[in-house]
């Protein structure tokens, strides 16, 4: 694992007197930091509740340091150098003297060599050591180390069992995908038990380790498992070019390693015109979790939760990839102005920050309603990869959204006439035509006769869209996207 041993020894050399990795590969830290202290020289000691502090070389703990705030103390005190780890520190930071006692080990760095790791799941260490402190970080296991560790547990399940695996190979890349960046013990109990169940590595196993992955962490991001796809999408001709040409790349980026790793785009558009469809729809035809972000479950009272809520569904968003991140009406969570005490505008600078940052295949899909409300930094040149504008849909594509939902409901598209329909919902959205549908079909119902043609044209007939009620909204948006997105028909 050259990055973490690259990461360990810079920090090392830069003579941080505290270090603190988040992590529950807890044997696997400590193997990487024994190799770093045996090709450097440094002696290693190692702290638990269970077994007081302990040269790495030896079997009995050190007098008197089965306790936490007495192994410090000892470390304190001693003149012997070196690295000492103490695991599952976190509980021990409530207290004041063991506070005291780590900031004394801290200031005498640089006299004495004595450094501390801390390792723990989780671990905020108190503001007093933040200056004095740097986070190393256990990297998720790689993709080749992923493929290691399923033909390895495919030949054990074969030789055990003397059976042949089914696989099917299609989804081989998104099985890596979905298992690269996890620990490795944790990856290896999933890949066990995906062929322990049946025998086989299909989709279904793919959605399991995703769900797994979501179940893992509580935050603002709702995950589903999309069945729609971009067939199911009436019009959006243009737009479905544009993304199937990127989804060989964003799901293999092996197949193009020159090429960035497609970021995400901006749908803006009229409401109800299919903007939440296609976001499930690309999920679906992508064959990836869709991880939808709730700016509402963000925000809290206290200062700097709201961001650090942000940041946790951001990088769980990373730990699920690859995926699609829907930013729902996404000016809705950014427009808090003056009257938030200037949390949207941290929320915003988080935001840019990791767009820019970011190099996981994390498709980023935010979709608006109101471009006046959207901050102009986020449409910035680079910040997506693209600007779409959804209209509403043409006289064509009317008529297919009217077959497809005709379609969805057992019915024959064939026994209306499509043409005079297609006429009665000029300005319609496609939320509006389907709704006048499934109006229909409740009409017929209460009727007791089958949905036909005339319950379709009644409904159209009675219903005012929005485009007429906000005729001028709509005028207004058309003309800021003229000039500056791409139409997705």
């Amino acid at each position: 694992m050259p990055e973490f041993t690259d990461d360990f020894n810079a920090l090392l050399d830069a003579r941080f007197p505290i270090m603190v990795s988040e992590t529950h590969e807890e044997s696997r830290l400590l193997t990487r930091v024994r190799e770093v202290c045996n090709t450097r020289a440094i002696p290693l000691f190692v702290w638990s509740l269970a077994d007081g502090l302990k040269r790495s070389t030896e079997q009995s703990a050190i007098y008197n340091t089965s306790e936490f705030t007495d192994a410090l103390k000892h470390v304190d005190s001693t003149p012997q150098n070196g690295l000492y780890v103490f695991l599952d520190a976190h509980p021990f930071f409530g207290n004041p003297l063991n506070v005291r006692l780590v900031r004394e080990i801290a200031f005498d760095h640089y006299r004495r060599d004595r450094t501390l790791l801390f390792v723990s799941p989780s671990l905020d260490l108190p503001p007093e050591l933040s200056r004095v402190s740097a986070r190393l970080a256990l990297h998720g296991i790689s993709a080749d180390r992923v493929r290691s560790l399923l033909k390895e547990e495919l030949d054990r399940w074969q030789r055990d069992t003397q059976r042949s695996l089914r696989m099917d190979r299609d989804i081989l890349p998104l099985l890596v995908h979905q298992l690269a960046g996890m620990g490795e013990e944790e990856a290896q109990r999933l890949i066990r038990q995906a062929i322990s169940a049946d025998g086989e590595l299909n989709l279904d196993d793919v959605k399991r380790i995703a769900r797994f992955k979501q179940e893992q962490q509580a935050s603002a991001l709702e995950m589903e498992l999309p069945a729609v796809t971009l067939a199911d999408v009436g019009g959006f001709e243009r737009f479905k070019t544009w993304i199937g040409q990127r989804q060989a790349v964003f799901q293999n980026p092996a197949l193009a390693p020159g090429l960035p790793t497609p970021k995400g785009i901006l749908l803006l558009g009229v409401q109800g015109a299919g903007k939440s469809l296609v976001a499930k729809a690309v999920a679906g035809s992508w064959k990836v979790p869709l991880l939808r972000l709730d700016f509402a479950a963000l925000y809290n009272k206290y200062i700097g939760e709201t961001e650090k809520n942000l940041r946790q569904a951001l990088n769980e968003s990373m730990r699920m990839a690859p995926c699609v991140l829907w930013m729902d009406e996404i000016e809705k969570g950014l427009s808090g102005g003056d009257a938030d005490d200037g949390v949207s505008q941290r929320i915003l600078g988080t935001l840019l920050t990791w767009m820019s940052e970011r190099d996981n295949p994390v498709f980023v899909m935010a979709t608006a309603n109101d471009i006046s409300k959207l901050p102009p930094e986020l449409l910035r040149k680079g910040r997506f990869d693209e600007l779409f504008f959804v209209d509403l849909p043409s006289a064509s594509v009317r008529e297919i959204i009217f077959r497809l939902n005709l379609k969805k409901r057992g019915l024959d598209p064939a026994i209306f006439q499509m043409g005079q329909l297609v006429g009665l919902s000029e300005g319609f959205s496609g939320a509006e035509i389907e709704q006048a549908v499934v109006a229909a079909q409740y009409a017929a119902l209460a009727e007791g006769r089958a949905l036909a043609h005339q319950h379709v044209e009644r409904e159209l007939e009675q219903t005012r869209p929005l485009s007429v009620i906000r005729a001028e909204d709509f005028e207004r948006l058309r003309a800021w996207a003229q000039q500056r997105c791409v139409m997705v028909d």
